[in-house]
């Protein structure tokens, strides 16, 4: 609840969909879309795709008139029941092109054929957007993570970088020399993948992807990352990874034709559509500060009957869904997280943590990285593996470690 400068309780701030008027909007003109009812998924770079007449993605609100009782509109200002079946939901994937594609600029023909193509599919579901797997809109997935472009994570021989949802990346080793770095996918603790990749400027030997069988289907990708260099520093090898891209495989949401969710059941369960419509009647309270719940979240709000544009009955109608604000100040916040990190914001806007140290140029610019300094070259390795020497060794001294981590 948010309190006025009175004092007095003030209405929870909700995200409003277009209002339309019962006495001037025919049967077939209730709906919205995500440009009209922000509760739905909007993309500014698909804009033309989502409002598209035809052909058009994303998700849709409709009223569709189907038994000729209580027609909502100017042909009967003052109904306000929304028949069973009557209020219908759809959603449609659309495209996104992967992040080691539109940055390395590659096309249909250097587009490694492991990743099946040069896009994945995303599918709005009551305002929040999965991973349709293997563009298939019936198997969803929570997208773990989506390195932006600009992004890169620096890790050393034993890091381990938390992606999230239990998933983790674990460095096992870095061979500057023979240019490669061996690292581990794992969830839980337990490892799921583990690969060699050859930092040598070819896409197909820089990039790594993983497969299971999951949902409702065999050999599915689900994880993709690229090595885009490798170097040393005066004390520790280090590489670096861009373009990361995960699903949770574990969690994935199959939609059946029959299935009911948020009080509609779904009618159709297609490869590229899903069409759901409400189980239950709607009657619409003609109060304006009544909600409407329709969803679990969603509800339609109305004004007043009578206070539409001309009829003495008509009223206007829109949907609507309430904002959570969090209490706790924002700066105040990220204050405190910032400090639970030990971070602190450099001159450059960057984060500098203490937790290892190369120099900040080398972080940056890894073009010396097969130029290791002649103490380094001199010291021999205390353990091996097949295309793979370790630097180790203990030192007498004491040293700081500080890492460039760029904001995503």
């Amino acid at each position: 609840m948010i309190l006025t400068s009175s004092g007095s309780a003030a209405p929870d701030p909700c995200i409003s969909g277009l209002p339309l008027d019962t006495n001037e909007t025919s049967s077939d003109e209730f709906c919205w879309d995500s440009t009209t009812f922000g509760g739905l998924y909007y993309s500014a770079n698909k804009h033309k795709d989502l409002v598209a007449s035809e052909n058009w993605f994303g998700e849709r609100l409709q009223y569709i008139e189907t038994d000729g009782q209580y027609e909502l509109g100017k042909n009967n200002p003052g109904n306000h029941v929304i028949g069973e079946d009557e209020l219908v939901y759809s959603t449609r994937q659309f495209p996104n092109k992967y992040k080691v594609v539109s940055e390395l600029g590659l096309g249909a023909n250097t587009t490694p054929s492991e990743l099946g193509g040069m896009v994945y599919y995303k599918l709005p579901w009551f305002g929040k957007p999965y991973v349709a797997v293997e563009n298939d809109a019936t198997q969803l997935a929570n997208l773990v993570i989506d390195q932006p472009g600009s992004g890169k994570k620096v890790l050393k021989a034993g890091d381990t970088w938390d992606l999230g949802k239990n998933y983790s990346l674990t460095v096992n080793q870095v061979d500057v020399d023979g240019n490669k770095v061996w690292f581990s996918l794992s969830k839980d603790g337990e490892e799921l993948e583990s690969g060699i990749v050859n930092a040598d400027g070819t896409v197909e030997n820089q990039f790594f992807t993983a497969k299971a069988d999951f949902g409702d289907g065999n050999d599915q990708l689900y994880f993709i990352t690229y090595v885009d260099s490798v170097f040393v520093s005066a004390t520790d090898s280090f590489a670096v990874f861009k373009y990361t891209w995960l699903i949770d495989k574990d969690n994935i949401l199959i939609i059946k034709e029959g299935d009911e969710y948020q009080g509609f059941e779904v009618k159709e369960a297609l490869e590229d559509e899903l069409v759901l419509k409400n189980t239950d009647s709607i009657t619409l309270n003609l109060d304006k500060d009544v909600k409407n719940y329709f969803t679990d979240s969603w509800y339609f709000q109305t004004s007043d009957e009578g206070k539409g544009s001309t009829s003495s009955k008509g009223y206007v109608l829109y949907p609507a869904t309430d904002v959570v604000i969090e209490a706790e100040d924002a700066s105040e916040s990220a204050e405190n997280y910032t400090e639970s990190l030990n971070i602190t914001p450099d001159s450059k806007g960057s984060e500098v943590s203490s937790d290892y140290s190369p120099d900040a140029s080398e972080v940056e610019d890894s073009e010396n990285k097969n130029n290791p300094s002649e103490e380094e070259t001199g010291k021999e390795s205390s353990a091996k593996l097949p295309g793979f020497e370790i630097l180790a060794g203990v030192y007498g001294i004491a040293f700081c470690r500080v890492f460039i981590k760029r904001r995503n």
